[in-house]
């Protein structure tokens, strides 16, 4: 796929477990097209929760998003839609949430901006399957560390997927959750106007 100069190729990971996650999910690509180019959706996969085992599965995917916005403004954004799609940003890590939406990669660009807990390639992206498997599948060959001081800077993401094959992870559905042409597409969105 070309990129037109002066953007930049971002996979976000989407993950929820509150309310309706497919339709939260589908308004979030809505949006997510407000400010950008989004250039294909994983498929959706439910998974068992980590770290805070008691509660219900999540939902999780993945996009790629080509912009113009730089890291810090793309994460501002971000939080943003979170917010307008029913995030509490004051409830519990690794619990219940409607959304969440996390950068997973810039590709070909690393940064660390601790002012807003920003660190790319996500840094618990090496050990989550709900993440890697969508973006595996949306770009098996990417090396997310490819322009990093890292040792891992030739590490793909396919490569990765055997260190965390034990994780339940099991796609449920393609990618049309995220199609504006899909039959049901239009009624999520109609719930955040």
């Amino acid at each position: 796929m070309l990129y037109r100069a002066g953007r930049m190729r971002v996979f976000i990971g989407l993950g929820g477990n509150l309310g309706d996650p497919r339709g939260t999910f589908a308004s979030a690509a809505a949006q997510l097209r407000r400010i950008g180019l989004v250039a294909r959706a994983s498929s959706l996969y439910r998974t068992a929760p980590r770290d805070m085992v008691d509660q219900e599965p999540f939902l999780n995917a993945a996009v790629e998003l080509e912009t113009e916005l730089e890291p810090r403004d793309l994460l501002e954004e971000l939080k943003r839609l979170e917010l307008m799609l029913g995030r509490n940003p004051d409830g519990i890590r690794f619990g219940p949430r409607t959304i969440d939406l996390d950068i997973l990669s810039l590709d070909g660009r690393c940064v660390e901006d601790l002012d807003v807990r920003l660190i790319v390639p996500h840094p618990r992206l090496v050990e989550r399957r709900f993440a890697l498997e969508p973006l595996a599948e949306l770009a098996p060959g990417l090396r997310p560390w490819r322009n990093c001081a890292d040792v891992r800077r030739d590490v793909t993401v396919l490569d990765l997927l055997p260190s965390v094959a034990d994780q339940d992870v099991q796609r449920v559905e393609g990618p049309e959750w995220a199609d504006p042409a899909s039959a049901d597409w239009a009624g999520p969105i109609s719930r955040i106007h």
